[in-house]
């Protein structure tokens, strides 16, 4: 992360008009020492940095919304509705000056606080922030104002509501999966285990797929039929299964049983996912080289097609390089592929 942040550091210096220093180097010349980069280097950087950002925030606000009227800034305002994503790219800045917003991915460096927004963390009305990594930001009330510099790009999305505490002790802040359970947690698709409780290493049973995806669709109403024989009616997971089952999402294991308690595993989820999304009409054409991937020859051959879908789209990225299709899902993990593919399909599915 220290990388990160020196690189958004930098970013923030030459955006201020202050460039330390410029370097030139060959193959042939002695590289800068480590201990003296994470040393004095550092040391210094951060004291410049620090001065940058201790200036007033509002005192350049004004001035670059003035610049920017008579077009000589390169802040650009721009203003959005609740749901819009601001997908930006490393090195990339802002000044949020009103309104809500989250952080959905990447890494993002509040330069005025002097620390990392977390993934699922709100932004603060006129505070500073860079781009570490590619990031997505969403508006998460009814209207927003920010001042942009660099590539910055925004779509349409999903409603959104505004970043909240989550009652989880098993949760914490800098887990990778913090934003993800956030999503699902505030829009209803999950629930803890207990009141205090995620569970976020406890396996997806393939009942709590079915009801956390016919949450996602809204909660269509669909009548009982006996369309799996362990599928009774009145269960928590009854309603969610039928209408996946009518809908062609789940087709079952065969003899005509569902095996609601069995664990879900990541290929699949693709093919459920890759169902449903042909199913809202969703382009769903996009194919990834799988071959990166030193296990893509364990993929079943039902669901190749899906598993390079999901890639494609960027709803599985592997697991410490490797695609695991068949291990089974853990309840973080599904969180992360669910709010994954809203972000794909609130791109345009393209």
């Amino acid at each position: 992360m220290r990388k990160r942040v020196l690189t958004a550091a930098l970013a923030l210096i030459l955006l201020a008009g202050s460039v330390l220093a410029a370097f030139s180097a060959s193959q042939s010349e002695t590289l800068v020492s480590l201990s003296y980069l994470t040393g004095i280097f550092w040391n210094d950087l951060q004291a410049v940095v620090k001065q940058e950002t201790d200036r007033d925030t509002s005192a350049l606000f004004t001035e670059a919304a003035g610049q920017a009227g008579q077009g000589r800034s390169s802040f650009v305002p721009r203003s959005g509705v609740n749901g819009d994503l601001l997908s930006g790219s490393t090195g990339s800045g802002l000044i949020w000056t009103e309104g809500s917003g989250l952080v959905r991915s990447g890494e993002l460096v509040d330069v005025t606080a002097g620390v990392e927004a977390p993934v699922g963390g709100g932004l603060t009305a006129g505070h500073r922030y860079l781009a570490g990594t590619d990031v997505v930001l969403a508006v998460a009330s009814s209207a927003a104002q920010w001042m942009a510099e660099g590539s910055w790009t925004v779509a349409a999305g999903d409603p959104v509501s505004p970043p909240v505490e989550l009652p989880f002790t098993d949760v914490a802040r800098d887990a990778w999966y913090y934003g993800d359970v956030s999503y699902v947690y505030q829009n209803g698709l999950f629930n803890g285990v207990t009141g205090s409780s995620f569970a976020p290493g406890g396996k997806m049973q393939r009942c709590m797929m079915t009801t956390v995806l016919h949450r996602l669709a809204g909660e269509p109403a669909v009548g009982y039929s006996a369309l799996f024989q362990d599928i009774p009616d009145g269960q928590w997971y009854t309603a969610g299964t039928i209408w996946a089952g009518q809908l062609g999402v789940v087709t079952g294991v065969g003899g005509g049983r569902f095996d609601p308690f069995s664990n879900v595993t990541r290929q699949e989820i693709a093919v459920i996912l890759h169902r449903y999304a042909a199913g809202m009409g969703l382009n769903v054409s996009g194919r990834a080289d799988l071959s990166r991937f030193p296990d893509a020859g364990s993929v079943a051959s039902w669901g190749g097609d899906a598993i390079a879908w999901a890639v494609d789209a960027g709803i599985i990225s592997g697991s410490n390089g490797s695609l695991l299709p068949g291990g089974d899902a853990t309840r973080a993990e599904v969180a992360a592929m669910l709010r994954r593919f809203t972000d794909w399909s609130a791109r345009g599915a393209q």
